[in-house]
């Protein structure tokens, strides 16, 4: 009879859960509407639950999506926890109790400078007594093995933009020397941060954009010195 009792009192608490699981919908927010399903919830032990509401791009699994212009919103509040504009790719996923948002970033980063999303900053929402905190961001860029040569190369071809530069250049010198001074690299850091000094025409439109990105990049993840 005890086990009886028991097992119908999980159940009710699973059910209960789940219920309280379907109340959590999305608010008015930069990439969603009140009323909207959530891509992600996550209820932490204090009884805080968290949906994660925006533009879904890509869902890994029921734990983990990948998502733009989105907004970490307090079910029980309606308040935004982190926000995250339309620039903003990121990689967010429910891990060890904790809410795991990193950033991603389309890089020259593959096999002969290919262009992917790769990983560069996060940041972690968890309990904290009885709200949740929000941890300061982090490097999550991973440093990649480019040949010598190679980066030589686009030392040479920066130093003569003067003569042969344009902005259909700009664009991919831009990205290979983030990705170098990503890498850490101080030649490739300092060619970045005085860009100036290398062409003689005015950075403008999206390679304007791409330039201000990589710049605050940099200082997100500590490659700004």
């Amino acid at each position: 009879m005890k086990r009886i009792i028991i097992t119908l009192a999980l159940i009710s608490i699973i059910g209960l859960t789940f219920a309280q699981d379907k109340k959590c919908k999305c608010f008015d927010g930069i990439g969603s509407s009140a009323g909207d399903q959530p891509s992600l919830t996550i209820k932490f032990k204090n009884g805080i639950n968290l949906a994660v509401c925006g533009y879904e791009i890509e869902m890994r699994s029921d734990t983990e999506v990948v998502i733009s212009e989105f907004n970490v919103f307090n079910c029980k509040t309606g308040k935004s926890v982190v926000e995250y504009g339309a620039v903003k790719t990121c990689n967010v996923q429910v891990k060890k109790g904790e809410l795991v948002i990193t950033e991603m970033k389309r890089l020259p980063c593959g096999k002969d400078w290919t262009w992917k999303l790769t990983p560069v900053s996060l940041v972690m929402i968890y309990e904290q007594g009885e709200k949740v905190e929000v941890s300061d961001m982090v490097c999550a860029y991973e440093n990649v093995d480019i040949d010598e040569s190679a980066i030589n190369e686009l030392f040479d071809e920066v130093k003569a933009l003067k003569e042969k530069g344009s902005h259909k250049d700009m664009e991919r010198i831009l990205g290979r020397l983030e990705v170098l001074a990503l890498n850490n690299n101080q030649k490739a850091k300092r060619m970045i941060k005085n860009i100036g000094r290398y062409i003689d025409f005015s950075l403008d439109g999206s390679v304007q954009e791409q330039w201000n990105a990589a710049i605050k990049t940099m200082i997100e993840v500590g490659r700004y010195e």
